[in-house]
This record gives C-alpha cells, sequence and structure tokens, in this order.
C-alpha cells in the first residue's frame, strides 16, 4: 500500500470511494473494499480509541439500504454484513478477514463504498470541544503512525464537520459565541456546518441547531 495514499484518504471525512461496482453480484478480496481498515486495526488500541471508520454503502448521494453484502471464504462459507438505514455496514471483517483470502460479495449494484472517520461521540446539539480536540489529535497521531517514514507529510485532522446540524455556535472560556463557519465543498452533505481547532483557541463548546446525523473528522475544507 502506497503510504501518499494513505495518508489523502485517511485524510477526508469524505474519502474518494474505496471501489465502485457497476453490476451485482461481483466478488472481491476483503482487503480492497475495506481499503485502510487493516491499517486502522493494526494499530494499538491506545491509538484508536478516541475514533473509529465507518464503511458505507451509497448510490449517488442516497444510501444503498437494499444493499446485500457477504463475506464470502474459499470453502464457500458465508457471513452477511448488514447495512443499516443509513448505509452504514453495521458489521465489519476482522483483522484476520482481512488478511485472509476471503471475498466480499454483493448484490444490489450499482453503488459505491464511502469511508469516513468520526469521533467516538455522540451527536448532541452541544457537544465539548475537549473531547472533539482529543479524537482529532489520536487521529491525527494515527495516520502518522500509519505513515512511517512518511510521518512528515501526514495532515493535521483540525476539522469536524456537523451534517444535518443547520448552523451552530463555538462558545468561548469567556462566554461569548461566534457562528461556526458552513462549508459547500461535499455536495453529498450540503451546506453543513464544522469547527477547526486551530483557528478557534480558547474554544470550550459547540453549540448546534439540530442533532448532527454524525460527526466526521476531517482536514480543513477549502470553500
Amino acid at each position: 500500500m502506497q503510504r501518499r495514499q494513505v495518508l489523502s484518504v485517511m485524510a477526508a471525512a469524505l474519502a474518494a470511494p474505496s471501489w465502485a461496482f457497476a453490476e451485482p453480484p461481483e466478488r472481491i478480496p476483503l482487503s480492497q473494499a475495506f481499503k485502510y481498515l487493516a491499517d486502522y486495526l493494526e494499530l494499538p488500541s491506545a491509538l484508536r480509541n478516541r475514533f473509529h471508520l465507518v464503511f458505507r454503502a451509497m448510490r449517488g448521494t442516497r444510501p444503498a439500504t437494499d444493499l446485500r453484502a457477504a463475506i464470502v471464504s474459499p470453502r464457500g462459507q458465508t457471513q452477511p454484513l448488514p447495512i443499516d438505514s443509513q448505509g452504514n455496514f453495521t458489521r465489519l471483517p476482522t483483522l484476520a478477514q482481512l488478511k485472509s483470502d476471503d471475498e466480499l460479495e454483493v448484490k444490489g449494484g450499482p453503488f459505491r463504498f464511502i469511508t469516513e472517520i468520526r469521533p467516538d461521540l455522540p451527536p448532541a446539539t452541544r457537544i465539548d470541544v475537549g473531547q472533539l480536540d482529543a479524537a482529532m489529535a489520536q487521529a491525527t497521531a494515527a495516520v502518522a503512525h500509519i505513515a512511517g517514514a512518511f510521518s512528515a507529510m501526514a495532515p493535521k485532522l483540525d476539522t469536524v464537520l456537523f451534517p444535518d446540524a443547520g448552523s451552530g455556535q463555538v462558545v468561548f472560556a469567556d462566554g461569548h459565541a461566534q457562528p461556526l463557519p458552513v462549508t459547500h465543498e461535499y455536495p453529498a452533505l450540503g451546506p453543513v456546518p464544522y469547527f477547526r481547532s486551530t483557528t478557534e483557541p480558547g474554544a470550550r463548546m459547540v453549540s448546534l441547531t439540530r442533532v448532527p446525523s454524525r460527526l466526521l473528522i476531517s482536514a480543513p475544507p477549502k470553500a
């Protein structure tokens, strides 16, 4: 695996599709379908206990909830991989499976995989900035750890996106608040408010208009 590619993909909250399927059924190696999951699982638990990877099945901008997916072993054994109403795989391959000859079989295409980096925090209208900072710092350190010799190139993941939250404010230690910036960079998300730790020193709390559908760790948006 090319370390430069690992950095560029893991740095984005909405990564490029891991794989795109045109016509079902298809079978591909698990390690190709669930890119970067093995790298994540090989990290010591202390380096990944504040964030996790989510793999979503999408068709255009909508979750591919009708997709049928299963792990198939060379001996013909199958293990279904459930998908929830948001297109999230609720069960993922183990590290041993990712390193085996098992394959992913899918029925119900076309679709694509999206990889998301999420902090281990529940969506809410009020979120402690300290916990966001800890998750972002750990994700940044994990990417650098995976990068190895290329760690100097590892990007700083200093941004959290709040899809479907509408708008929000960041509240500072002295009690004053200011609106969260909004990015239009991700078409699938629409306008999305975000918090960037390196540009908001002294921030204590993020207050959102609505509960976001999820929290996404990202490199800073460009627009």
